[in-house]
């Protein structure tokens, strides 16, 4: 039996406001330049601000009056019912009238060609280069090798290589088509799309794939014999750097098996990585931090995102009385949005400010002491500084970085789980690690550290650590175990 039920309860709900702020909060500022672009095309409220445009005068936007009709008509019931009050949600910011960036880094930012602060972004060397079935249809192949070679070129996995065997690419192909091939027809087809460009392509494992790119090396003969016979026979002793084990089988000088070493390890084990110029990755700094004689200072590097303010004319528009009902509450819903946005960014940059100034304080020492002293901190700790939820702290040091003039660093890495001393003092793990790397660069080469023998050398330096967390360490800042460091000492 269906019957009405009253129910009290509390819920807590995100206002739209409050999302926008928190996923903005949360973008780095590349980001943000896009998110801005989106805005502005997606919100007529919104427009760029531009250097030529005339100034406006304050007090004809702020006021919030409806602009008298010039067309004589007197308002009508209808007009007085569907009218805005435009104080209740017409009111800008005091500091910021024109949009949510001040004069003075307007004035900043249009000193700066725009092109150029993008500059460092973009991949100046584009190398063309002709695909694999480009090559293919060059190769003046008879029709039925094209066609194996277009099924072996399709069957080629991200990096590189091919997992199909020959066996199954010929079965699919006589299902499709009506021509004679063998596996020895395969065979061949596949030896010449090894060559292509990059070499190595298609093979079906990392053995042939050094094996192809060694046979196609200008280098002597004897040397290429020897690299391409420790590959194709003592490839396991290779992997492990059982240099004394492939000297002895090689019948040759650690001199000469030092040379071996370094051609192979220059050949590409992904070919398939070279079918595009690989893209660097460059950080663009959310903050600044430098020194002013004995104070530290911290900026936004937010100078060159487009300031953003509302358009005067849709204002208008939303102002007259000959607007239709309809378009009034659309540009109504599209001022209000374009509000949210505006205050959503400049609520971004007091939290950001808010957050990264809190971090120079509590590591101070860190900043002065160009890197050496870090203390051990939580996100919580600066949450309580600030007086903000820690999940705040949380999104504002997500993805940003702060250059200082002794290099750039990710805001978490200014957060580590405190370890303790010989001494008792807490320091943090970040440091420990650091120590830890310092041990393994200083290493002789020929014979690596264990990680019992770190772990001693560690407890020695002052930083009491099991073996099983050296490893941890290690293993963190992808530091191979020690029979993978070795090298040739010559």
């Amino acid at each position: 039996m269906l019957k009405n039920v009253q129910i009290l309860g509390l819920q807590q709900k995100l206002s739209p406001q409050l999302i926008q702020s928190q996923l903005l909060l949360a973008v780095p500022t590349l980001a943000l330049e896009n998110e801005i672009k989106l805005q502005l095309e997606s919100n007529p409220m919104l427009e760029e601000v531009t250097d030529s445009e005339p100034e406006e005068k304050e007090d004809e936007i702020e006021s919030g009056t409806v602009l008298e009709d010039t067309s004589g008509e007197k308002e009508t019931s209808e007009d007085k019912e569907e009218s805005y009050d435009l104080d209740e949600w017409y009111d800008y910011s005091e500091s910021d009238a024109e949009g949510y960036k001040s004069p003075e880094n307007f004035e900043k930012e249009n000193k700066v060609d725009s092109e150029s602060k993008t500059d460092y972004l973009l991949n100046k060397v584009y190398k063309q280069r002709e695909t694999p079935l480009d090559q293919l249809y060059r190769a003046g192949l008879e029709e039925k090798y094209v066609i194996v070679g277009e099924e072996i070129i399709g069957s080629l996995g991200d990096d590189g290589y091919l997992r199909d065997s020959l066996e199954d690419i010929i079965e699919d192909i006589k299902k499709q088509f009506i021509v004679d091939i063998n596996i020895e027809d395969a065979e061949k087809v596949l030896k010449i799309i090894q060559k292509f460009d990059p070499i190595g392509i298609a093979s079906r494992s990392l053995q042939e794939c050094l094996s192809v790119q060694l046979e196609e090396l200008d280098i002597d003969t004897e040397t290429k014999e020897l690299c391409l016979k420790m590959v194709n026979e003592y490839f396991d002793d290779l992997k492990s750097k059982h240099f004394e084990k492939l000297e002895k089988a090689l019948k040759i000088s650690a001199e000469k098996l030092k040379e071996l070493f370094e051609i192979i390890q220059k050949l590409n084990p992904v070919p398939g990585n070279l079918d595009s110029i690989p893209e660097r990755d460059y950080i663009y700094p959310d903050f600044i931090v430098t020194k002013d004689g004995n104070e530290l200072r911290v900026e936004l590097t937010d100078e060159y995102l487009p300031s953003i303010k509302i358009s005067r004319r849709y204002i208008e528009l939303l102002r007259s009385k000959k607007t239709p009902k309809q378009t009034r509450e659309f540009l109504k819903n599209k001022y209000d949005a374009a509000k949210w946005f505006m205050n959503s960014i400049l609520s971004r940059r007091e939290t950001m400010m808010k957050v990264m100034s809190a971090i120079v304080d509590r590591q101070n020492e860190f900043f002065r002491s160009n890197g050496e002293h870090l203390k051990p901190i939580y996100e919580k700790d600066i949450a309580i500084d600030i007086n903000m939820d820690i999940s705040t702290v949380s999104r504002t040091v997500r993805n940003k970085y702060v250059q200082t003039d002794f290099g750039n660093f990710e805001l978490k890495y200014f957060f580590s789980n405190p370890i303790q001393n010989h001494r008792g003092e807490d320091v943090s793990s970040k440091t420990v690690k650091e120590k830890l790397k310092a041990i393994i660069e200083a290493e002789d080469k020929s014979e690596p550290l264990s990680d019992d023998k770190i772990t001693v050398l560690m407890n020695e330096a002052g930083f009491p650590l099991a073996r099983r967390t050296v490893a941890k360490y290690r293993e963190a800042m992808k530091i191979p175990k020690a029979t993978l460091r070795r090298k040739i000492m010559t």
